[in-house]
């Protein structure tokens, strides 16, 4: 139902679209899923590493409206089915968990900022101590974001890369005179769960850039900031 910039499906009421488009975007889409809209369960992200432990009495958490989306939150873990985890993003990074044999769920909004933070190792280590999940049981998938193809950043956030990545060589490259260089968010991301004892083999990357494919994602860094969001989600069911 939104119109540009936000067109078509904005999923995101904090950038500046009409509410009640948002609302009817958000009902199609559990519509499409055959999903009570009550079971999406939001955080209102703000480029952390924070990470909630979703219960029974989260559920629906920002479903219809920001105000009751969990606050300061961006990256979520449950261990309850209908319970549909789901963040929004324009070229940060959405990291899927999902441990096939304790049956528990966790989802990342991996920025910049996050990755540095290393939140997708913080919540891996989460579900490891608080339900006991091993490593060797957790599928993930690194879903569509910018690429390194596109994702040009500055000293700042090199500097800060190198303090969370030995090598970071590896993950920014094309390095200019002025300090600027691609980082690597997917590989960083990659990094994390490996580092968590991963195996290799369960872990899937899209290779899907945002930037380059802005006619199929919302791309911030495409659209200079005002653009709407779309929705990565994950859920069990019953």
């Amino acid at each position: 139902c939104s119109q540009p910039p936000f067109h078509s499906l904005n999923l995101a009421f904090h950038v500046g679209d009409d509410e009640n488009n948002v609302l009817k975007n958000r009902l199609e889409l559990a519509n499409y899923l055959d999903i009570p809209i009550s079971n999406f369960t939001i955080s209102n992200q703000v480029h952390g590493n924070h990470v909630a432990i979703i219960d029974k009495s989260k559920k629906s958490s920002g479903s219809i409206d920001i105000s009751t989306a969990i606050k300061d939150n961006d990256a979520m873990i449950t261990q309850y089915a209908d319970i549909c985890l789901l963040i929004f993003v324009a070229d940060c990074v959405p990291v899927f968990l999902y441990d096939n044999k304790k049956k528990i769920i966790g989802l990342v909004h991996a920025g910049w900022k996050g990755t540095v933070d290393l939140i997708t190792q913080k919540t891996v280590n989460l579900m490891r101590s608080y339900f006991g999940s091993s490593s060797q049981d957790i599928m993930c998938a690194i879903g569509p974001s910018i690429g390194p193809c596109c994702y040009q950043v500055g000293p700042e956030v090199i500097k800060r890369a190198k303090k969370s990545f030995p090598n970071v060589e590896y993950l920014i490259q094309n390095i200019s005179e002025d300090g600027k260089g691609y980082f690597n968010l997917w590989e960083a991301n990659k990094r994390q769960l490996l580092n968590c004892q991963i195996p290799e083999e369960n872990i899937e990357i899209a290779g899907s850039c945002t930037c380059c494919n802005s006619d199929t994602f919302f791309s911030s860094r495409k659209d200079k900031g005002h653009t709407g969001r779309f929705a990565a989600g994950i859920m069990m069911k019953k």
